[in-house]
């Protein structure tokens, strides 16, 4: 079951929680200067090792498809980008997606709904330690896992959690909050990682690097930003609130109206009434959809997945911005805001 059809715990402000790790086989050249030839034996000796797991390739013409995967955050833009042999493996009922051949042979993760970094750890050591066991993990005693980039020497795990911030966007206090995780060894991006920028009130806070520091104390790190971020987002939401209810209910009831009526709508406009209308279900001032639902909607009308869906779609922004209307118009039909 994919994770954005699914409860988590704090989903209010925390759509989703990845646990990533790092690996190269020792046999093998980092990526880069990978082979197609050497990158198709490793996606093999990945598949074999996984039985159970479901193997999807990726070549030149597969944009589309691995766009889509791209939405439901389970690869990379890089890996959409790349022109050589890849692979999405996928197990445990979709909870966890391992990219073979991004910029290291692979990269385990787990994404799970809400804030749960312990369970998407869970789910990606499992694995992580089955793929150990069976194929040759490059490793030093002094470094750690041998990665491409530096940055993820040690134990090569990366936590991220995205959240959705419209009260502190509001009040204007990500930059300072963005200050105060650097100094603590923590970035804030957009909702895809490095390169990408916040859109709709929705970003991405990971680990920056992992050297030194035990598996269990980056996620006691996060663990403890998320848990404060959260705080300060459901304190700023209360306030807001307070102080503008007419305001904030009118603003949910225009947002809402539009996408119960509208008849073209792009991811843009999209993103930014997303947000407008999660936080009028965290202040129950929306009735008829759950967070749960919300993360579903999401994914349904991101580009690839929208034009994968209908037929006719893929390269007519047009029709996807008729098809994403139509499909605001049927899923929300029976959402109110209360006055």
């Amino acid at each position: 079951m994919a994770w954005y059809t699914e409860k988590g715990k704090m989903q209010d402000v925390v759509l989703s929680t990845r646990v990533r790790f790092a690996r190269n086989l020792s046999e093998y050249p980092f990526a880069s200067r990978l082979s197609d030839t050497g990158a198709n034996e490793i996606i093999e000796k990945v598949s074999a090792a996984l039985p159970e797991y479901s193997c999807h390739r990726f070549g030149k013409n597969s944009e589309a498809k691995c766009r889509s995967y791209m939405e439901m955050h389970y690869v990379s833009p890089e890996f959409v980008s790349a022109s050589h042999p890849r692979a999405l493996i996928t197990g445990e009922n979709e909870r966890v997606a391992i990219m073979v051949c991004e910029e290291d042979h692979l990269r385990i993760q787990s994404v799970v709904s809400g804030f749960d970094p312990e369970s998407a750890f869970e789910y990606a050591g499992k694995a992580d330690d089955i793929l150990s066991e069976k194929l040759n993990i490059a490793f030093s005693e002094k470094y750690g896992y041998l990665t491409h980039c530096p940055t993820n020497l040690g134990a090569a795990m990366r936590v991220s959690a995205m959240l959705c911030l419209p009260a502190l966007t509001m009040r204007r206090s990500i930059d300072r909050y963005a200050q105060a995780m650097n100094k603590m060894g923590i970035t804030i991006r957009g909702i895809y990682g490095e390169g990408s920028r916040a859109s709709g009130c929705l970003y991405q806070i990971s680990n920056r690097g992992s050297l030194g520091i035990a598996e269990s104390e980056i996620i006691k790190l996060i663990s403890e930003v998320v848990k404060n971020i959260v705080e300060a987002e459901r304190t700023a939401r209360k306030s807001l609130f307070e102080a503008n209810k007419l305001s904030m209910i009118d603003k949910t009831a225009r947002t809402l109206g539009v996408l119960q009526n509208c008849h073209i709508l792009s991811s843009e406009e999209f993103t930014e009434c997303f947000s407008t209308i999660k936080l009028g279900v965290a202040l129950e001032i929306v009735e008829g959809i759950t967070d749960e639902k919300l993360s579903e909607v999401f994914i349904a009308v991101q580009p690839a997945t929208l034009s994968l869906s209908s037929e006719g779609l893929a390269d007519d922004e047009t029709a996807r911005d008729v098809a994403r209307a139509t499909l605001m118009r049927n899923m929300l039909k029976n959402v109110t805001v209360l006055h």
